[in-house]
């Protein structure tokens, strides 16, 4: 090489097809608005909610039932609505209850929890107002017994057994940035549901709570996973670029170690996008633990032991 020619740096390795195919997949994803479908869809679980509830339970009673399902889950509805998440939606789950979902697009303990707490705090303020109503208009009966679904609906999903309301905010609030102490809120949890599934004979809770625990191992290896990378701090600051969704791409290879390297599960998208919003999860500091604390305790404290005297001292317990 004479002295006049200039050094070549090295011709750069091609780049991968699979992480450029991942990368343009976590740069759009949550940015499509919800399928045009979503409103047939809560039509047609609606419908089987109803009639499947009727033909079980008595229609005056799933009638209720079904507007105090939709008030609550209608609560994280709005919640999410303000916190800008995307592709929100509604559905009943037939002679079970409702869901409510919706893609953040950050992780955020304090905003998970609200989210969480809206539906059963939205659903005992309609309880409320129903009661006040009732009061005034000389006690119609369906209007009392939907304050009593309202109540015990809503009462039901406060209690602190993860996928309850108040299990999700509780874990948010307190458990989730530790995952030996998530695992362990989760296993009591479902010991609980468990039993409670035993005692109401609810066969459906009993479904959930087994994939619950089928779920268990592999959600403990991804919080591992993840709180294992989030202790290199160039993750809070490193863009999603091409490195990011190689590197995202290794961490899905490491939470299913019995696929081999090459083979990736069909659902790979949702699994990177999970891990890249775990390691930006922003937790509450003290202050915002005990806020988000103290609402769920006014809530079960005095909010619903207060509609429930009310209920008792003011009208007669209809039957159900």
């Amino acid at each position: 090489m004479t002295s006049d020619e200039t050094p070549q740096p090295p011709p750069l390795a091609p780049a991968n097809p699979v992480d450029e195919a991942l990368l343009t997949a976590l740069t759009s994803r949550g940015e499509n608005t919800a399928p045009s479908g979503t409103n047939w869809t809560l039509v047609a679980t609606g419908v089987l909610f109803i009639t499947l509830g009727g033909m079980n339970w008595g229609w005056e009673y799933v009638l209720l039932l079904t507007l105090a399902v939709a008030l609550h889950e209608l609560g994280h509805v709005l919640a999410m609505r303000i916190f800008d998440y995307k592709n929100v939606r509604m559905l009943f789950i037939p002679l079970f209850g409702g869901l409510a979902t919706g893609e953040p697009r950050e992780l955020d303990a304090t905003k998970n929890a609200i989210v969480a707490l809206a539906g059963p705090l939205f659903g005992l303020l309609t309880g409320v107002l129903a009661a006040g109503v009732a009061y005034s208009m000389g006690s119609p009966p369906w209007l009392v017994k939907f304050a009593w679904v309202s109540l015990l609906l809503n009462g039901f999903n406060l209690i602190p057994f993860v996928p309850l309301d108040g299990g999700q905010l509780a874990n948010e609030a307190l458990f989730s940035r530790y995952p030996i102490l998530e695992l362990i809120f989760r296993l009591i949890a479902l010991a609980g549901l468990s039993w409670l599934a035993w005692i109401m004979q609810a066969w459906l809770l009993g479904v959930v709570i087994v994939f619950m625990l089928m779920g268990s191992p592999l959600a403990y290896r991804r919080a591992c996973i993840i709180r294992d990378a989030r202790r290199d701090p160039a993750w809070q600051t490193r863009s999603l670029d091409l490195e990011s969704a190689t590197r995202l791409r290794g961490m899905v290879a490491d939470l299913f170690p019995q696929i081999p390297r090459d083979r990736y599960p069909k659902n790979l998208v949702e699994h990177a996008h999970g891990m890249w919003l775990g390691l930006h999860k922003k937790f509450p500091g003290p202050g915002k633990t005990v806020a988000l604390l103290g609402a769920y305790a006014f809530t079960v404290v005095i909010l619903v032991p207060g509609l429930a005297i009310f209920l008792v001292r003011c009208f007669e317990r209809p039957a159900m």
